[in-house]
């Protein structure tokens, strides 16, 4: 399996880890109050329908709550897709999440790779329309990818839906990073004005609420499909503290909004530091950036106690490329002081 950004298990004595891309701004005092409050839970059973999360969804998404579905987490979403609808080839872009290729894997899907180009920043483009046509079943795309940072450009996606529409392909959207970034707005109109009868959008509130020990994503399909998944999801797999942070979550409308602004101004704060020292930085439009250096930063800034995200272990991409959290201000100038460091020798 694929190692994770975050994994302070394996990597001890870090002061400062830019290895998980979450919510910068940190878990909101909302979401942290009901954590508290569910421990008095602790209990009781958590509500397996999961009725009133999914209608405070339901409301903010502007869809029906019988066509959403909530798990630990978008990780085991993908996997409740695949076992439910059983494609045999799952068509995925490369470098992306590792977690496709473990659900591909669990069903014995062949997995058809369409490999992005670093000339082209990295960007998807509609030579992707050939993996379509080879007869695949599924085609998994990430907006904003990870680790790219790169959105799909809407009339490009749009192009993509209509031609899988026509191929009878599934697609699922995974969308964990989009509430970060500044395409969101556009791309949930477009979503809201389309009518895609095979489209599944898979999210998460673990990145864009900073609580990734909570594991709670959602998915969003036609009514047929997503009852369809329901009936190969595990009972309770929601728990009552996970119930409680998301209802809460819910009500942090504006937590979002400054969330996204806050991004873009720390976002190329970062960029351009890093670019000032002579280091490649793809442009990105995520919480997080991806760089290219043949200086072992990695190794470096480990010694430095400063955990980054090694990407030499996804497919599509070599070594020499690192994943970078957007931090606050602070701990940005410590990451880039500790990296001129490292670049002056």
């Amino acid at each position: 399996m694929q190692y994770h950004g975050g994994d302070v298990y394996r990597n001890k004595d870090i002061r400062l880890d830019f290895s998980v891309n979450t919510n910068p701004l940190g878990t909101p005092q909302r979401v942290m109050d009901a954590a508290r409050e569910a421990a008095e839970l602790i209990g009781q059973y958590p509500d397996p329908q999961q009725e009133e999360l999914r209608k405070r969804l339901s409301d903010i998404l502007v869809t029906e709550p019988d066509q959403l579905l909530l798990g630990n987490g978008a990780s085991e979403l993908f996997l409740d897709i695949v076992y439910t609808l059983r494609p045999g080839r799952i068509g995925v872009v490369v470098p992306s999440f590792g977690g496709y290729k473990y659900a591909a894997a669990a069903v014995g899907a062949d997995l058809i790779e369409y490999p992005l180009r670093e000339k082209n920043g990295y960007l998807l483009d509609t030579d992707v329309a050939a993996m379509i046509d080879s007869g695949i079943d599924m085609l998994i795309l990430a907006t904003p990818n990870n680790p790219t940072g790169r959105t799909i450009p809407i009339p490009l996606l749009e192009k993509i839906l209509k031609h899988c529409q026509r191929k009878n392909v599934i697609v699922v959207l995974d969308e964990c990073f989009m509430a970060l970034s500044d395409m969101h707005d556009d791309y949930e109109d477009f979503l809201f004005r389309s009518t895609f009868d095979n489209v599944i959008r898979v999210s998460a509130l673990t990145k864009s609420f900073a609580m990734p020990g909570v594991r709670l994503g959602y998915l969003m399909a036609p009514k047929k499909l997503a009852l369809r998944i329901a009936s190969h999801q595990s009972e309770w797999n929601v728990s009552i503290f996970a119930e409680r942070c998301g209802l809460a979550a819910t009500c942090e409308g504006d937590y979002l909004i400054r969330s996204r602004s806050f991004l873009r101004t720390e976002r190329g704060f970062v960029q351009s530091g890093l670019m000032g020292m002579g280091i490649i930085v793809f442009p990105g439009e995520a919480n997080f950036l991806m760089i290219k250096t043949d200086i072992p930063i990695y190794k470096r800034l480990l010694e430095k106690g400063i955990l980054i995200r090694d990407l030499s272990d996804f497919d599509g991409i070599g070594e020499g490329y690192y994943r970078i959290a957007i931090k606050d201000r602070p701990k940005n100038m410590l990451l880039l002081a500790a990296v001129q460091e490292i670049v002056n020798g």
